[in-house]
């Protein structure tokens, strides 16, 4: 049986943290596929040459996992993937800070994950990386002579092909997808990008529905939207008291700091909605955390500052002694079963960002619903969770009116309407988790390889959708 190489920008979180909510789905797989896992262990070396490096063997698979040096953390880390990479992969190009010397610590970090891996890579093994992090990896062991499979899945949305093009190393970005024998998307719209870009600036055929020829090399593209563990955790005597004595109707959301996360967006639609419709004051809250963990450092501190002082002001103008409409925690202070005890007893969830791959905390909210009385998703229409998740209760979120009216309804929706949504929702979640998500992108990842046909037509029309989600839902 072949191995499972998978590669992630962590296999552990950063101490004190929290932890990114991919990183036990991508455990929950690698307990059921011997292979070997490799990734940053969230620590930063205090010395260039004295790199720390963790082995140990987990249940079903071996990780490996070292420290950052400082340099690496600083370029690579806070640099590139921070300041360049996401703010592109987001369609903010107005946020990139370019510098040279960050492209090349990536890609020389991207090196000596190679060399790791290069030492421990088996003939059969299939390898699987995750996310742009170690996008060069999988292209540099193809260079150096390894024949394995490889499979690329962005995490992230992908942006349109100007956006792409605003950063200088776009067309290294760009062969180094082309170097992939299988690449997967999280929505039909981030397929549709790639291939346009793809068509557009390249000597690109397309010889299927789902199959490009590049230089001889063929390549299968596919949508497979990453799915979540369908376990619910057990709630504490104590954590289910905090939720019970909490007093009013719950508006929960749960995000990351960051410039695209919309957490000004629902703070708008809080305001606009208790501005024109004042007989829910003093009975209906936003609960808002908020984790800054998960944001990028060198903007966090200013967006916890003006979503704190964005906070108040709502609370000043609809807040008396004895209730504040909006009720701000540090994610910090709340671990994951606490949040699951809060989604449980939420009336509503608000999940707005401006531009994503996959909210996997949406999912999780709909996995700790009761089915007999549960909840509303309101969910921006910007996302690729979006494209699954058609049965939410979606909105612009720049649109604070029509966001207002979405959320009145939802606290207003009758019980038959929930638990239709619900049904519905809960079906698409169980029946696209984890699993199913490793083993279908595994499947087509160690698929034999395509042959090209003799007389194959460039495909030429670059601007015209490619894939649609029915083929999946």
């Amino acid at each position: 049986m072949s191995r499972l190489i998978m590669l992630s920008n962590r296999c552990e979180p950063e101490r004190g943290q929290r932890g990114d909510p991919l990183l036990p789905v991508l455990h929950s797989i690698l307990k059921k596929r011997p292979g070997l896992w490799f990734g940053w262990n969230g620590e930063v070396a205090t010395g260039s040459k004295h790199r720390k490096e963790r082995f140990f063997s987990q249940s079903g698979y071996q990780q490996h996992s070292w420290a950052l040096t400082p340099n690496e953390y600083d370029n690579f880390y806070q640099g590139y993937v921070h300041q360049v990479l996401w703010p592109v992969f987001h369609n903010r190009p107005d946020l990139i800070h370019y510098k040279k010397e960050y492209f090349t610590t990536w890609k020389n970090y991207n090196h000596d994950v190679k060399t790791r891996v290069a030492a421990k890579i088996e003939a059969e093994d299939l390898v699987w990386v995750q996310d742009y992090h170690l996008l060069f990896t999988g292209k540099m062991l193809k260079e150096d002579g390894h024949t394995n499979r490889c499979g690329f899945f962005l995490h992230q949305p992908f942006p349109p092909g100007d956006v792409l093009r605003s950063v200088p190393d776009h067309d290294s970005i760009m062969q180094a997808l082309f170097s992939y024998d299988l690449l997967g998307f999280q929505s039909s719209g981030d397929a549709n990008n790639f291939l346009a870009y793809a068509l557009r600036f390249y000597r690109v055929e397309r010889l299927a529905d789902n199959l490009i020829q590049l230089n001889g090399h063929v390549i299968r593209l596919g949508i497979f939207p990453c799915g979540i563990e369908k376990t619910i955790p057990t709630l504490s005597q104590t954590d289910a008291e905090a939720v019970r004595n909490y007093p009013r109707q719950i508006v929960i959301s749960n995000d990351a700091v960051s410039d695209i996360s919309g957490v000004h967006c629902h703070l708008n639609t809080m305001e606009t909605f208790l501005g024109s419709h004042p007989e829910f004051l003093r009975d209906v809250s936003l609960l808002q955390i908020s984790d800054a963990s998960r944001g990028y450092s060198w903007s966090a501190r200013d967006l916890c500052t003006r979503l704190e002082h964005q906070c108040k002001e709502i609370n000043d103008r609809f807040g008396d002694a004895s209730w504040y409409p909006i009720n701000y925690i540090r994610n910090q202070l709340c671990h994951a079963d606490l949040i699951h005890a809060f989604y449980r007893n939420a009336h509503v969830a608000m999940f707005t960002p401006l531009s994503e791959g996959m909210s996997l905390q949406a999912k999780a909210f709909i996995l700790a619903q009761d089915a007999e009385d549960p909840g509303v998703l309101m969910l921006s229409a910007l996302t690729g969770t979006a494209e699954q998740l058609t049965d939410a209760v979606l909105i612009n979120p720049y649109d604070a009116s029509e966001a207002s009216h979405a959320l009145y309804s939802a606290l207003t929706m009758p019980l038959h309407e929930r638990k239709r949504r619900h049904q519905q929702l809960l079906a698409k979640v169980e029946r696209y988790d984890s699993q199913w998500w490793a083993r279908v992108f595994l499947d087509a990842l160690n698929a034999e390889p395509a042959v090209a046909p003799a007389t194959a037509i460039p495909f030429r029309a670059s601007h015209h959708g490619i894939f649609t989600p029915q083929n999946l839902y």
